[in-house]
């Protein structure tokens, strides 16, 4: 709805793309989410974390800028667990790395990195 009004609607996915379907899937969960946090006639959730442990170890880079844009879009800060290989994709969205390692199935190691624009440029 905007302002009133449907701009789409959507029943299934049945007649959608597969990138159509996937965005939907992730508007849905946004949408829902910012509902349960500001309400109906709230605005965008002043500080709203969203957790996703491997969401997008799978999916194409295409897929996965689609989704956190969707997030992006609803105010949500996003918490990745993600293959360090999708920090490229998501590098518009990323303002922080922490890395865990293992060796050995014994000992875990943590380094954390801080991105800034000048580091893009």
């Amino acid at each position: 709805m905007l302002k009133g009004r449907a701009v789409n609607h959507h029943d299934s996915s049945d007649a959608l793309s597969g990138g159509q379907a996937q965005k939907l899937v992730f508007f849905c969960l946004a949408a829902a989410l910012r509902y349960q946090l500001v309400g109906p006639d709230g605005d965008l959730p002043s500080y709203g974390t969203v957790i996703l442990d491997e969401a997008f170890d799978r999916s194409d880079p295409e897929y996965t800028r689609r989704a956190a844009g969707v997030f992006d879009q609803f105010g949500f800060h996003l918490v990745l667990a993600t293959p360090l290989k999708m920090i490229r994709t998501l590098q518009e969205y990323v303002g922080g790395v922490a890395t865990v390692s293992i060796r050995d199935s014994k000992a875990s190691r943590l380094g954390v990195a801080s991105i800034s624009e000048a580091a893009d440029g």
